[in-house]
């Protein structure tokens, strides 16, 4: 290969290992917010049954947090969309490129029964 399709393929190789340590963090992210989540709905229900008010600001400050926690969800779900078609597109794109490695594969006069 060339020096310059080294340097391509090395690139194409940190944006996917970028890809998955976003990935990874997002899912570490999410899994934190629930556990805090759980526990303020814990700590709200103990004062509860305490008989002690939940004060206004905390409830303005979860309102706030869990608004901007749907903006969020919204914008990775439109993400998601966005990355299956890009997914399918690379579906496609590699079939050919598995189509044309297997064609150069093939002897010549022979038929390839496989493509």
């Amino acid at each position: 290969m060339t020096p310059e399709c080294q340097q391509l393929l090395r690139s194409l190789e940190r944006a996917t290992a970028g890809l998955a340590r976003e990935a990874a963090t997002t899912q570490e992210a999410f899994e934190e917010r629930e556990r805090a989540i759980r526990a303020i709905a814990g700590w709200i229900a103990a004062e509860h049954d305490a008989s002690r008010p939940v004060s206004p600001e905390l409830a303005q400050f979860l309102t706030r947090d869990l608004d901007q926690g749907a903006g969020i969800l919204e914008r990775i779900t439109a993400s998601r969309e966005t990355s299956r078609r890009y997914l399918a597109k690379l579906g496609r794109e590699l079939q050919v490129l598995r189509g044309l490695n297997n064609s150069s594969t093939t002897k010549p006069g022979t038929i390839d029964y496989q493509g």
